[in-house]
């Protein structure tokens, strides 16, 4: 009889710890990518973009120059869906140092190369297949392929 409760009980704990993997609420749109350019609103000038990655994931988003050459800032940020599924919010924005964020805000001018013109941005989701993006705020049309 007691050889079955611990049975029983190892097995359940089995079934609980294969249910605490942390899945992607949107594998369209959480995942690693490159942002190819980004196009200004306001003036339409398209900006083509050189190693710029962001990788969101759960409830964070992280930018950063890959081995490039403009030696721009990489931050961490808050990622979020909204709540009409259409459209996502990054916001709080701190400096990354090594694996983790640095408690010093990340300054506006330092957003800019990766697309960003706000401390929180909220963007419409154009397109999001898994393979390509478009995300569309008010300051810009940012475009991605997934790396």
């Amino acid at each position: 009889m007691n050889k079955r409760i611990y049975t029983g009980l190892l097995v359940f704990l089995l079934i609980l710890l294969g249910g605490c993997e942390k899945a992607p609420i949107n594998s369209d749109i959480e995942g690693m990518w490159k942002l190819e350019e980004y196009t200004t609103t306001e003036d339409g000038v398209t900006h083509p973009c050189e190693r710029i990655y962001y990788s969101i994931q759960l409830w964070v988003v992280d930018i950063a120059e890959k081995q490039g050459t403009k030696g721009y800032a990489p931050s961490i940020g808050r990622f979020a869906y909204g709540e009409d599924g259409n459209t996502v919010i990054m916001k709080d924005f701190y400096y990354r140092k090594g694996t983790t964020d640095s408690k010093e805000p990340t300054k506006l001018e330092d957003l800019q190369p990766y697309g960003l013109n706000s401390l929180e941005t909220t963007f419409e989701i154009v397109k999001s297949d898994g393979k390509n993006m478009v995300l569309r705020s008010d300051y810009a049309t940012l475009t991605f392929s997934k790396f």
